[in-house]
C-alpha cells in the first residue's frame, strides 16, 4: 500500500489546535479574496486552474485557449499581486503608520519593483538610465510598480478602517 500523505489542516491527531486551523484557514481566505479581487476574476481563475493542474502551464493553457507565455504572464501579475497584498496585511497587523515607505515596503523586491517604486517620481530615462534598462522595460516597470503601490496603499487603508 503506497503512503498517503494528509495535510496538517485535515488531520485528526489531538496535537492540532481548532482554533490554530481555523485562524490559518481565516488568514489565507482574508488575503485570497483581495489578491482575486485585485487581479480579476479571469487570471484567479487561470491561476485556480494552475493550482489544480499542479503548475501544469501548457495544459492550462490549452484549456483557457492562452499561450505559455499568457499563463506566465498572468502567474507572475498574480504572484506580485499576492506578495503586495501579504505584505499590506503584515504592516496593517504590526499597526505600522500608512507612510510612504511603509506602502513602498510593501511592493515585492523580486522583478526591481521595490527599486522602481521608491524612483516612482523620476522619468522613465532617468529609471532606465539607473538600472541600466531599454526606456520601454522602465515604463513597464513603472506600470506595475504603479499598480502595486495603489493596492498597498488600498489595503493598508481598508485594514485601518476595518
Amino acid at each position: 500500500m503506497d503512503d498517503i500523505t494528509v495535510d496538517v489542516d485535515v488531520e485528526s491527531d489531538s496535537d492540532i489546535d481548532p482554533l490554530e486551523t481555523m485562524i490559518r484557514r481565516f488568514d489565507a481566505h482574508r488575503w485570497m479574496v483581495l489578491v482575486a479581487d485585485y487581479v480579476g476574476a479571469s487570471d484567479w481563475h487561470v491561476m485556480s486552474d494552475l493550482s489544480l493542474a499542479n503548475g501544469d502551464a501548457e495544459r492550462v493553457a490549452e484549456a483557457h485557449h492562452l499561450s505559455k507565455r499568457s499563463v506566465r504572464t498572468i502567474r507572475e501579475r498574480v504572484c506580485q499581486t499576492a506578495r503586495t497584498v501579504l505584505a499590506a496585511l503584515a504592516a496593517a497587523d504590526a499597526g505600522l503608520p500608512m507612510t510612504g515607505s511603509v506602502v513602498v515596503s510593501c511592493v515585492p523586491e523580486i522583478g526591481g519593483f521595490r527599486e522602481v517604486a521608491e524612483m516612482i517620481g523620476d522619468d522613465a530615462d532617468t529609471i532606465a538610465a539607473t538600472l541600466h534598462i531599454h526606456p520601454g522595460s522602465a515604463r513597464a516597470r513603472i506600470a506595475t510598480a504603479k499598480r502595486l503601490l495603489m493596492i498597498a496603499r488600498d489595503v493598508l487603508e481598508l485594514e485601518v478602517a476595518a
